[in-house]
């Protein structure tokens, strides 16, 4: 699984590689790895990219070339295999990133949920945030839960929030950000969620534990045949994924999100995906927001 939320192969901050280049027959084995192994396609015109993000790596090693990469690759125990999917899938993200999707959270969704729940009896909530990246959107949902549940107790709110990958699950479950990372963030929602630490400018924000507590961090690839996923979900974040996944691939992705969201339950993509080749699936409500059919 790509990143909740999540860009691939933007990286401002990689050294340049040099004089390393990568062949053909290399350059194919390792999109055909990335392929088999995160369902994400990797264009032609991303060799340069694929390069950049993996010469450190090849230093590191004492690697010379790109065929002793792909060689070590096709004959570790998959713990390389883990360290090259995580400097393909690079994250981007921030915090009430694309902030309609909170609005609508706020003014719609939780609004019709509330109404739902009393009227049942059942105080529960259930999301997901797929491609969480380093936090930034799962915890952004979480401050959103939080107040506008405030003044409504007896709810059970749970938020699970998966990526690929490794390093950026650990520094999401840390929790700990750069002050300069939490500009989004109102001031009174910082104050309220996040203890800072240390002072000056390089001072940081660890997130407090009862926000923390309300989402449960794992490692998971979206193109797993089946998601194990007990309880229906209410909505379910899945921005900036798709777009780098091929039509049929998608389309599998977006299957089985359907199966696991309750009936009437909401879906919502980046800003440049739609989910008009779903159509049986999904009906648009508003901008990048969907309701199961």
């Amino acid at each position: 699984m790509p990143p909740k939320r999540s860009e691939v192969f933007a990286d401002p901050t990689s050294p340049p590689p040099g004089q390393l280049t990568i062949g053909d027959a290399e350059f194919d084995a390792i999109r055909r790895l990335v392929k088999s192994k995160t369902g994400i396609s990797l264009g032609l015109h991303k060799r340069d990219l694929v390069v950049s993000r993996l010469a450190r790596r090849l230093r590191i090693l004492g690697l010379a070339d790109f065929r002793a990469y792909v060689d070590l690759l096709d004959s570790d125990d998959g713990t390389e295999m883990v360290q090259m999917i995580n400097r393909i899938t690079t994250n981007k993200t921030d915090f009430f990133r694309e902030r309609h999707h909170f609005d609508f959270l706020t003014k719609t969704l939780l609004p019709e949920l509330v109404a739902e729940g009393e009227a049942s009896g059942r105080l529960i909530l259930r999301a997901w945030s797929a491609g969480c990246s380093s936090g930034e959107e799962p915890y952004s949902i979480a401050i959103t839960l939080r107040e506008f549940f405030a003044n409504r107790p007896g709810w059970d709110v749970k938020l699970l929030a998966t990526d690929l990958d490794t390093s950026m699950l650990e520094k999401a479950s840390r929790g700990e950000y750069e002050s300069a990372a939490l500009e989004p963030v109102p001031g009174p929602l910082i104050n309220k969620y996040f203890e800072r630490q240390g002072r000056g400018e390089g001072s940081k924000y660890q997130v407090k534990p009862e926000l923390r507590s309300l989402i449960t961090f794992r490692k998971f690839n979206l193109m797993h045949p089946e998601y194990p996923i007990k309880v229906p979900l209410d909505f379910v974040f899945c921005r900036n994924v798709l777009i780098y996944f091929e039509q049929e691939d998608k389309l599998d992705i977006l299957r089985k999100f359907h199966k696991v969201i309750k009936p009437g339950g909401y879906i919502f993509v980046g800003h440049s995906e739609s989910l008009m080749m779903a159509k049986d699936l999904f009906r648009y409500i508003a901008t990048t927001a969907y309701r199961k059919l």
